[in-house]
């Protein structure tokens, strides 16, 4: 019994304006990306302001906007200054686009004209939004009057929101630091920040962080939620991929591994392909990064690269090695994809369902029983990457009419048995791809046949052999091999004589009941290192031998005890997240561990102002955030997590403690309050200059030099409250 083969070929991430039903495959669509007319512009951001009107962000070129698949483009820069043209991000919002830029936030209507919200000089200072750095955009509630912004590199970090379309603004709590990318479900936001994920229940007034399970050097990029399951989330960090099943609360890895991992050394765009095409419920995804645009259809258990191929695009590099940087879908259904690249402009490809081929050729492989045969997937047509599934079959002639199913045999590969000798053998194959939600009808390739005995006798090992070794039941990191023979020279016999034999190995993962059983990928070794992945299963070794050309069945060399869990590893340290003031609200995150899907629990402890003689807090306080009181000052605070993991057996703990946080102290002053100073020092120069002015009537120079003294300092004592305005971001 084994499973599909995993993807084959390429995906991507994309935004869609997308609607109505599922069509099916159009005509044959040649899988390669066309270039637009923008010239070798540097693509951020794509999205839709209406079904058939793309906005693109650029670098530092301005914006643009196209009405088709194929451009060509109108630059709609207008009035921007040079910063208001390093666009992170364009959003289209009720006929509208609204661009985050380095120069703050601008509205317009895409004739050129543009407008910077927040700087209203009616506005007082500390409700303006008129700083730079603004990275996203977002309108939680679908209305213009609610919009939520993102900051990083502006001199105030953070999330800000306004509730009268953009004139008055208001500094979320709960997240500090650079924050790059915002998304909502409604009244329920998430953002990717510098500390860490976070939510939002209330449209992005406060936020909580939610990044247990990804290890805090990582750094957040992009976030969704899938559309079918408000509590599945999926994220992009600058190394990889997570996934959420419970909003946040706990993080896997979603990366992938072996033959099907995401190899890339940094992902920067980051989308949902539509859910009307997820015909089994998980979630296909694109990824843009700095190796070309790769996608999965199994919510990130495997990842493919898209195509590598343009059109007409002589002296250019392979879409396979571009920098991707912004993605979406649209114009039609299922549309076309557009990629954003790093100096390259912009490309489109033309997304189409799964087209099969006329016909398969026959299985590779001699028809001699024990020869391992490999199916031919065949030349199939639409957008790649691909994913297969396989189903062999047994003919009483080379008719297809002849044939009927061999059971369970779902694998690429095919060992031939005793069964087929004299029979012929076929493979049926279907196909799957981004854009079509189940798999196609199968094709069943041309036989292989009649199947032979072997010319020769068959190998067999020794009595009890081979045989599996280290096999007890044990936790998952235990290697365990696989001893072929008795004999010195690892011989088999033929017609009972040894003789010269070569083998090949492979390994099985199996429920506990040792059926079925699936093959695990690229395992072919004389001895396997169990993973996560065999917990609360049994692994299963297999020897073929082969002497001369004859070959043996598959002989079972055992199969091992139950995989267990090991205490949970902490390879990323927790953290305490935020400033540490009196009136404050100190966050945390559990780190990253090892093990299968770990739960955290917490404890805060208080600790000294050097982080030692550190006790629970009084009451013990377990949730992820704590509220710093007056009677905190000048404690220190770590977070100690206990991680668990679970098995058939039993649960297993392991705990560790963060660094300690800084000292609590009180917060900084308010923009009110450093005005205020400002205000009082600069009465203070005035009140300076005239005493100045008094003692000089006078005509006594020590009076004179006392008030030039003074309103040197008062001078001073100005200068350093403007300087403490400003550097708080006032």
């Amino acid at each position: 019994m084994r499973r599909f083969s995993r993807l084959l070929l390429p995906l991507v991430v994309l935004v869609v304006a997308f609607s109505g039903s599922v069509v099916p495959a159009q005509a044959a669509v040649p899988d390669v990306w066309v270039k637009w007319n923008m010239g070798d512009v540097w693509i951020r951001s794509l999205d839709y302001v209406t079904p058939t009107q793309l906005v693109g962000g650029s670098e530092t070129d301005g914006v643009y906007t196209a009405t088709n698949a194929v451009g060509p483009w109108t630059d709609i820069s207008g009035n921007l200054p040079p910063a208001g043209k390093q666009v992170h991000q364009a959003v289209g919002q009720s006929g509208q686009i609204f661009l985050a830029t380095s120069a703050g936030l601008y509205r317009g209507t895409g004739g050129g004209s543009w407008t910077r919200l927040g700087v209203d000089d009616a506005t007082p200072q500390p409700q303006r939004l008129d700083q730079g750095g603004v990275q996203s955009v977002v309108f939680p509630t679908g209305e213009l009057t609610n919009v939520v912004v993102a900051t990083a590199g502006s001199g105030r970090d953070g999330v800000f929101y306004s509730s009268d379309a953009g004139k008055k603004w208001a500094q979320a709590s709960g997240l500090t630091g650079a924050t790059f990318y915002l998304t909502s479900a409604g009244p329920v936001m998430y953002a990717a920040a510098t500390t860490g994920f976070y939510r939002s229940a209330n449209a992005g007034r406060s936020w909580s962080l939610i990044s247990d399970g990804i290890p805090p050097g990582e750094s957040p990029k992009r976030i969704s939620v899938s559309p079918l399951n408000p509590a599945q989330l999926i994220a992009a960090t600058v190394g990889g991929v997570y996934r959420s099943d419970n909003a946040g609360t706990t993080w896997y890895d979603a990366s992938g591994t072996g033959d099907g991992a995401l190899l890339a050394g940094e992902v920067r765009a980051f989308q949902l392909v539509p859910s009307a095409y997820w015909g089994d419920g998980r979630p296909r995804i694109v990824a843009g990064t700095n190796n070309g645009v790769w996608a999965t259809l199994d919510g990130g258990e495997s990842w493919a690269k898209m195509s590598g191929t343009k059109l007409n695009a002589p002296g250019e590099v392979a879409m396979t090695s571009e920098s991707a940087y912004g993605l979406n879908i649209g114009f039609g259904t299922p549309g076309s994809l557009m990629v954003g690249t790093q100096g390259h402009g912009v490309f489109s490809l033309p997304l189409s369902a799964v087209e099969a081929p006329a016909a398969i050729t026959s299985p590779s492989g001699s028809p001699v029983k024990n020869v391992v045969l490999t199916a031919n997937n065949g030349t199939w047509g639409g957008t790649g990457p691909f994913l297969y599934r396989y189903q062999w079959k047994r003919c009483s002639t080379s008719a297809v009419g002849s044939c009927s199913n061999i059971s369970g045999e779902t694998d690429r590969t095919y060992q031939l048995a005793q069964a087929d000798v004299g029979q012929y053998v076929r493979v049926g194959v279907r196909a799957l791809n981004i854009v079509q939600p189940a798999f196609s009808a199968e094709v069943v390739s041309s036989a292989v046949g009649p199947v032979a005995a072997p010319a020769g006798f068959e190998p067999t090992p020794p009595t009890n052999y081979p045989k599996l070794l280290d096999g007890t039941s044990a936790p998952w990191g235990t290697t365990m091999t696989i001893d072929p023979s008795d004999d010195a020279q690892e011989r088999w016999k033929s017609n009972g004589t040894y003789t010269a034999t070569s083998f090949e190995f492979s390994w099985s993962r199996c429920d506990l009941d040792g059926d079925p059983c699936v093959d695990i990928p690229g395992e072919t070794g004389l001895s396997y290192t169990t993973t996560v992945e065999d917990v609360d299963h049994v692994v299963r070794g297999d020897v073929i031998g082969t002497i001369a050309s004859t070959r043996s069945p598959r002989r079972l060399a055992g199969i091992s005890g139950a995989v267990y869990e090991k205490k949970p590893v902490n390879t990323a340290a927790p953290r305490v997240v935020g400033p540490a003031y009196v009136g404050t609200v100190l966050q945390s995150t559990a780190g990253a561990w090892t093990g299968t899907h770990p739960s955290f629990a917490r404890r805060w402890l208080r600790c000294n102002a050097q982080g030692l003689q550190c006790n629970p807090t009084n009451p013990v306080v377990t949730t992820s955030a704590y509220a710093v009181k007056a009677t905190d000052k000048g404690s220190t605070f770590r977070i100690e997590i206990t991680a668990r993991v679970e098995d058939q057996f039993q649960p297993r703990t392991q705990v560790a403690t963060s660094a300690r946080s800084a000292a609590v102290g009180n917060p900084p002053p308010t923009c009110a309050q450093l005005k205020a100073a400002v205000t009082k020092a600069v009465k203070g120069v005035k009140a300076a200059q005239k005493a100045l002015q008094k003692a000089k009537k006078t005509g006594k120079r020590k009076k004179i030099k006392a008030a030039q003294k003074k309103l040197k300092a008062a001078k001073a004592a100005l200068a350093k409250a403007r300087s403490r305005y400003e550097a708080g971001g006032c």
